[in-house]
């Protein structure tokens, strides 16, 4: 897939007219460290592309079909191209696709929600979303493939374990600050005992 020319067809740039050339004119008088910098996420967005392009022509095609094409061309796909150049992770880049799909599909055109939908997930690394999806959603609700848990660990790995252990506190920390989960005290043991679970 070749970035530049999707982007146009994505934005309505005619090849020849004057926004075109104002592109072209803009994107080669950068300055060198500009350019390099640009060049390395120009790279980044084209992998990402690349490896989601059979997606990324099925979405520009239901675009082309819906009565919002203006709406998500204009305001919504600029930010999931920042987003894909912007993004530390690769493995990320799929599940910015997919919420941009979502919306098409459902035909959401809140622009505030949409916003604060991609402020969060920005928030977010690939494995935090894992852990939220893997331990707290719904099977059904479960796109992403769930990481395999392993409950049964030997005496060597324990220090391995108590890292990674530390690092999901962590995670269930940042999920609770962010607002996509929530502490809820349950009683076992006839109200003698109480228990901290998290849900979404």
């Amino acid at each position: 897939m070749e970035p530049y020319r999707y982007l146009k067809e994505m934005f309505g740039i005619v090849e020849g007219t004057a926004i075109d050339n104002v592109l072209d004119i803009g994107l080669g008088s950068a300055p060198i460290v500009g350019k390099i910098y640009q060049s390395y996420k120009f790279m980044k967005l084209e992998k990402r592309m690349n490896i989601n392009q059979k997606q990324l022509l099925t979405i520009k095609t239901k675009i082309e079909n819906s009565e919002n094409e203006r709406f998500y061309k204009q305001e919504i796909f600029p930010l999931i191209v920042k987003k894909l150049m912007e993004d530390d992770e690769d493995e990320k880049a799929k599940v910015i696709i997919d919420g941009f799909e979502y919306f098409i599909d459902n035909n959401l055109k809140e622009v505030e929600r949409i916003y604060h939908y991609y402020d969060v997930l920005t928030e977010l690394r690939y494995s935090d979303i894992i852990l939220l999806i893997d331990r707290y959603f719904p099977t059904d609700m479960r796109k992403i493939k769930p990481l395999q848990s392993t409950w049964f660990i030997n005496e060597w790995e324990r220090a391995r374990y108590q890292e990674k252990d530390a690092i999901i506190n962590y995670q269930v920390n940042k999920l609770i600050r962010l607002g996509l989960l929530k502490e809820e005290e349950v009683f076992i043991d006839e109200g003698y005992t109480r228990e901290s679970i998290y849900k979404v």
